[in-house]
């Protein structure tokens, strides 16, 4: 009788068990049609890099020659390209393709992977199974809205870290209080490994690590290892920034042409494409004309490279300075860029219909599905918010959110990185959800009698 009753119930836990991985099944099928969709236009197969993805793969390709052991000074001043993005994707896809040759299609086919990786971690992050499955309208929408995910960009490598921090996050309860903190040590050092890495794939997430160590700080007894690990990832490419540039340098140097991109003159009376030329012409004058500071030369830095350094540091000089004189002239004009920044992240970039780099079904759908995505990441954002105004002091995933805004909206607002506020907005708010469903049953529980 006993054994009879016991088969069933180890044959239900087996298929409950297998129920609760249909989010991975389902998010495997959302992926595998994807890539139908991108076969069947011809991008896994093409060869063809659009915009500064051209740029990526020319430093991924320079990272393969390095890493097939052709050092010198000059190739690795070349992969540094005048210290434009960190190191850490090209040098991840160098090694890629120094190993097995992929070429751009393969490339393309790792990013792939590495963006269902990072919806993965997003996903398991949350306990609740019914919640883990309504997220799945997330990456169907990310999928379907936006075109980037399948090029060969270092954003692809921030969704699989965000969502392998985000997971390492919830599940090891980490932040979760002000003080006392019972999470192991070891889970901080984890942490703090991932966000380095982070911080060395984009520069955009160099506040975020600001803030999460504020967050350590407030228990620094329990949370030291966060800070030592995230030191010890990123501290040195930190230190070798800043010995390189002149003014303190966050992980990359393109915030001084960013805000000047956006704080252009030549916008008022140009479009975009024109007005971009127009501004790199001036800057490019004023350089010829003797507007030049003759910054001493850091050690690091090879004679036969200085000139070009000393042009690098100077250009930055001169857009910060063609910016700043533009708000200041019209400072109502910067607030109102500043708006049409925050529009333009909010309804996304505009369809290209080129056959390539198009929508994957039409242009309709794929912005309906970059709405719904915005949607689901602001109602994300407030449903998290909710829940942490009653956690001062613990990590807050709207917190997290702003703070990775504040360069985006301040420099240039590009909808590439805006979809990782979006990401984290609308998964923390399913976690969060989550986290009050566990909770209401257990103070149900609580009051029963003989609970």
């Amino acid at each position: 009788m006993g054994a009879s009753s016991t088969l069933p119930a180890s044959g239900m836990a087996r298929a409950g068990r297998g129920w609760r991985e249909a989010d991975l099944v389902l998010l495997g099928l959302i992926f595998s049609a994807v890539l139908a969709l991108l076969a069947r236009d011809g991008i896994l197969s093409s060869g063809v890099t659009y915009s500064d993805e051209t740029e990526h793969l020319r430093r991924t390709m320079i990272f393969a020659r390095i890493w097939r052991g052709e050092l010198g000074s000059d190739l690795i001043a070349s992969a540094y390209g005048g210290g434009i993005w960190p190191p850490l994707y090209p040098a991840l896809m160098g090694a890629l393709e120094a190993a097995t040759g992929l070429g751009v299609p393969g490339l393309r086919l790792v990013n792939v992977a590495l963006v269902f990786s990072g919806f993965a971690f997003f996903t398991r992050s949350i306990d609740d199974l019914r919640l883990r499955l309504l997220s799945l309208v997330v990456p169907a929408c990310f999928l379907v809205g936006t075109t980037t995910y399948f090029q060969i960009r270092p954003e692809n490598l921030a969704i699989l870290l965000v969502g392998l921090a985000c997971h390492t996050l919830v599940r090891g309860h980490l932040f979760h209080s002000a003080r006392p903190d019972p999470a192991p040590p070891l889970r901080y050092a984890a942490l703090g490994a991932i966000t380095g890495l982070t911080c060395l794939t984009h520069a955009v997430f160099a506040l975020c690590a600001a803030y999460l160590s504020v967050l350590a700080f407030l228990d620094l007894r329990r949370r030291w290892m966060f800070v030592a690990a995230f030191l010890a990832v990123a501290g040195p490419y930190f230190v070798v920034q800043n010995s390189l540039h002149t003014g303190l340098v966050l992980f990359a140097t393109t915030a001084e042409e960013n805000l000047a991109r956006n704080n252009n003159p030549y916008l008022n009376s140009h479009p975009r494409g024109v007005a971009d030329d127009l501004l790199f012409a001036e800057m490019e004058r004023r350089y010829a004309a003797g507007d030049r500071v003759a910054y001493p030369k850091p050690r690091v830095v090879p004679d036969n490279r200085y000139e070009q350094w000393l042009h690098d540091e100077n250009k930055r000089r001169i857009f910060k300075a063609i910016a700043l004189d533009e708000i200041r002239a019209d400072p109502a004009g910067a607030l109102q860029r500043l708006g049409e920044r925050v529009v333009g992240l909010l309804s996304g970039d505009a369809c290209l219909d080129d056959g390539r780099y198009g929508c994957l079904v039409s242009a309709g759908v794929d912005r309906a599905a970059y709405a719904v995505l915005v949607a689901l990441g602001l109602v994300g954002m407030f449903a998290a918010g909710r829940t942490e105004l009653r956690r001062p002091g613990a990590l807050s995933f709207l917190a997290l959110c702003g703070v990775l805004l504040i360069p985006m909206v301040l420099t240039q607002g590009l909808v590439r990185h805006f979809v990782i506020v979006l990401l984290i907005g609308a998964y923390g708010g399913l976690m969060r959800l989550g986290e009050s469903g566990r909770a209401r049953p257990a103070a149900l529980g609580d009051g029963r009698p003989g609970a």
